[in-house]
């Protein structure tokens, strides 16, 4: 781990000689080819030969750097004796190696500076017959190889290492003292308490109950509370649901915001999101109030403001509502009163369980708890024996994903993480190879099978669309990047340390702004704050001089009112983040960032874009509230070639010269006039052979879009229609494109009353289907074998739908519908299934209807 810097720095160097590095190849003049294979060499017989010798004495020494941090005087004293150095260890420490490792980290540093400026000064001087410039950095080159056979000489003089410390060997006693000290979950208490649970939950007082789930050993609080959320009685009995991650970061406008998008419809969500705090929480109230709601709060921790947010959010109207606390630390529970007036104490032994009721003066207030120590010892004896636990399965991970792992750091604990923007950060930080996603989503489901990641939606077509870091993950993941140097977490009251090379910051953009970090050598920027501030022009030239060797750079929500000055500089760019509402036209200097992979302005409706975007060969991804892309240049016959998505682009783009430019485009989005640009999109779409997945979104009123017109490339697995209010029904059109899997008619997509799939090999791939917004549909006919691959149908609303085709039953596939307002002799029809539960899971919404 201590070594991180070096591994990747050796990667770099392959991609350099590989050409993948920079807009242009090594000059021959510059013999620079030799010099980068002999310093990769030299680099990889010190990362593998020589510190391979030293694996244990630096394994060690990380971990005491670690237990600098962890308070875990508390806990047993078998599992504190291992952690702890033997007296004749002490002889095996090695200052030598430290004092190394710090002169590779320099190394490493002053090499990546001196490559960074040559290739910044070969891309501004293209044109220009100055090189001195260049030549003195050649000089810098050209030094760096003595330096690095300097270490290497000095290290192959270096005593033997220590080979007595084995991670696998220390993680495996870990699991041992986890598993066998501690006490079991009785399975028949366990059942006791479930049934007490779910009584309460259904049949208990009628006002509003909150119970507090405590850890407990062999207790998973999260998967308890996620069977009992998902349970179909719960969900007909109450009027709306919400599941909210809280994490060790508490905000309570984001759990504010969370349950406004769970229960409230979508529609009314997008006016209210954005609205003042208290205004929010006025709306929310007043939605609830006379609902039956069950609210799931996961991952709590020890911040008591929660208590008193809540008693002011939270209408009880007498009707049976709930709330489900996973309470991570039991500090959070301190100074509340059991029935008996007794204050709740870290040393207190909870008795007269599972099931135990408090004193509250506003709710119905239960702990669910299992076991008969005190709390203290669970967050002692169960959370600080699993985080290192976590952080030697980390240590013990191939460098690949140890690296990708500890990456997660980088974003707030429990926060949903967009796998396609995770994937574009992991390529553009050089952890995995240039345009390799299927390698980032790989590694993604090996980090999310050892327990590292857990998923938190996935997409129609089942690939993962989002995840998170549990907070009992994230804890030890910022200790190893911290001590590593990997990741700096931004606080304004602390100085970065020496040789990091990304940092994130969670507090206000405008505090690090003025901050003056002259000497730090950063090659990656993450703005994760909720604030949307508007930045200074000013402070963001400032800030592009300082760090002009960024690769990745997110502003995040921060508001800039104009393109910021200075960016044009910062030519070593793969990933830009920016947030610019007031922004029609895309500047020039923007597509001077020749090594740019990922632009994303989601906020920016651009109506015109420069001829030189054409020049930009390596983008992957464009991401806009809308582009408009230029016509290529006359004489100009090279594409886009890297771009596999775009969002959303205008239908005015959508020619046979443009689109056939974008040879590799597997997603696209296209959103805006598809009547008046009808004969553009439809005949255009037939040029992206490789293209798999497309929205169509119509913003004209009256529409006039005509889907028979429309020629789809064959390869298209995903479609999605919105705005469309098409005339003629859309599946005898659609049912015999032969790879469709997804098909998503959303939003007014089809205005007609009658729907017929009845084409011989109907839809022969397609597994899901969703039919919103289609308000006036009343009958639905398939015929025999049509959609033979079935198995998720929505039909929202389905309020004159008088019933499901016969024919869907006899697909063997299928297993879920979600069938929203259904009218009476729908849901008399359905009754035949009830008890069918084994292979149809069916919802009707609202719940309880």
């Amino acid at each position: 781990m201590l070594d991180v810097h070096l591994r990747l720095f050796c990667e770099r160097l392959k991609r350099v000689l590989a050409g993948e590095e920079g807009t242009l190849t090594l000059p021959d003049s510059t013999n620079l080819t030799p010099l980068f294979q002999n310093l990769l060499t030299e680099s990889e017989i010190i990362a593998t030969t020589l510190l391979g010798n030293y694996e244990a004495d630096m394994a060690r020494h990380l971990i005491q750097l670690l237990r600098e941090d962890i308070d875990d005087s508390k806990i047993s004293l078998p599992f504190s004796q291992l952690l702890d150095l033997e007296e004749s260890d002490e002889d095996v420490k090695r200052p030598d190696i430290f004092e190394i490792l710090e002169d590779i980290n320099n190394f490493v540093r002053d090499s990546e500076e001196a490559i960074d400026t040559f290739f910044i000064n070969v891309m501004q001087q293209q044109n220009s017959e100055n090189r001195s410039e260049s030549s003195t950095n050649m000089a810098l080159l050209v030094g760096l190889h003595s330096k690095i056979i300097d270490i290497s000489n000095r290290m192959q003089q270096f005593p033997p290492g220590d080979d007595g410390f084995d991670i696998s060997e220390q993680s495996n006693k870990i699991i041992r003292l986890l598993s066998e000290g501690q006490p079991r979950l009785d399975i028949s208490e366990f059942e006791r308490g479930r049934e007490k649970f779910f009584d309460l939950l259904i049949e208990g007082p009628s006002g509003l109950s909150v119970v507090a789930i405590v850890d407990s050993s062999g207790f998973d609080k999260t998967a308890f509370a996620a069977d009992t959320y998902n349970n179909k009685h719960v969900k007909f009995y109450f009027d709306c649901l919400a599941w909210v991650r809280v994490s060790i970061l508490y905000d309570f406008g984001k759990i504010l915001d969370d349950i406004i998008k769970s229960v409230m419809p979508p529609s009314r969500v997008r006016v209210i999101i954005g609205k003042d705090y208290q205004l929010k929480k006025s709306i929310l109230q007043d939605y609830l109030t006379n609902k039956k709601y069950f609210i799931v709060l996961d991952d709590v921790f020890d911040d008591d403001e929660i208590w008193d947010d809540l008693e002011e959010l939270l209408p009880d109207d007498q009707n049976g509502s709930r709330v489900l606390i996973s309470v991570t630390d039991p500090l959070l529970l301190a100074l509340l009163e059991m029935e008996n007036g007794e204050k709740i104490r870290l040393d207190s032994v909870l008795f007269g369980g599972p099931l135990i009721r408090l004193k509250h003066e506003a709710w119905q207030f239960f702990i669910l708890h299992y076991g008969s120590m005190p709390l203290e010892n669970y967050l002692q004896g169960e959370t600080i024996p699993t985080a290192w636990r976590q952080i030697f399965s980390v240590m013990e991970l191939p460098f690949h994903l140890k690296v990708c792992c500890i990456y997660f750091c980088a974003f707030p604990p429990s926060i949903e993480i967009s796998t396609r923007q995770l994937y574009q950060l992991w390529v553009a930080e050089g952890f995995i190879p240039y345009n390799g996603e299927e390698t980032a989503e790989h590694y993604l489901k090996e980090l999310i099978h050892r327990g590292f990641i857990q998923v938190s939606k996935r997409r129609a077509g089942g690939t993962i669309k989002a995840c998170y870091v549990p907070s009992l993950v994230y804890t030890p993941l910022l200790l190893l990047a911290e001590k590593t140097r990997f990741v700096w977490m931004h606080d304004v009251d602390e100085e970065p340390p020496a040789n990091v090379k990304r940092c994130f910051t969670l507090k206000d953009l405008i505090d690090f702004f003025p901050l003056e970090y002259s000497d730090m050598y950063l090659q990656s920027f993450l703005n994760h704050s909720s604030e949307s501030d508007h930045l200074n022009p000013k402070d963001c030239e400032n800030f592009f001089k300082r760090f002009k060797y960024l690769r990745v750079l997110n502003m995040g929500s921060a508001v800039l009112d104009q393109y910021p000055p200075g960016l044009e500089n910062s030519f070593l760019l793969k990933y830009l983040k920016l947030n610019i509402p007031s922004l029609k036209c895309l500047p020039s200097l923007l597509c001077t960032l020749l090594n740019l992979e990922t632009l994303e302005m989601p906020s920016s409706y651009i109506d015109q874009s420069p001829e030189d975007i054409w020049m930009m060969q390596k983008l992957m991804h464009l991401n806009f509230g809308s582009i408009t892309l230029p016509a290529p240049p006359k004489n100009y016959s090279s594409s886009l070639k890297s771009l596999i998505f775009i969002s959303a682009l205008n239908p005015s783009s959508c020619t046979p010269d443009i689109l056939g430019r974008l040879p590799s485009v597997q997603t696209l989005r296209i959103s805006g006039d598809l009547s008046y640009y009808q004969s553009g999109v439809s005949k255009s779409l037939c040029e992206l052979h490789k293209l798999e997945c497309l929205k169509l979104v119509n913003e004209s009123k009256p529409s006039r879009m005509v889907l028979s017109e429309y020629q789809f490339p064959p390869n298209l697995i995903q479609l999605s229609l919105s705005n469309t209010e098409l005339k003629e029904d859309p599946m005898p059109i659609l049912e015999n494109l032969p790879r469709l899997r997804v098909l998503k008619l959303k939003q007014n997509s089809y205005s007609g009353r009658k729907l017929a799939c009845v084409g011989l090999s109907s839809f022969p791939e397609l597994q899901v289907l969703h039919l919103k917004s289609m308000y006036w549909l009343d009958e639905w006919t398939m015929g025999a074998g049509a959609m033979p691959k079935l198995e998720s149908l929505i039909v929202n609303p389905c309020a004159y739908l008088r019933k499901l085709p016969e024919e869907l039953w006899c697909i063997k596939s299928l297993r879920k519908l979600d069938l929203h307002w259904p009218q009476t002799q729908l849901r008399q029809g359905l009754r035949t299934f009830e008890d069918m539960e084994w292979r149809y899971d069916i919802q009707l919404y609202p719940y309880g209807i």
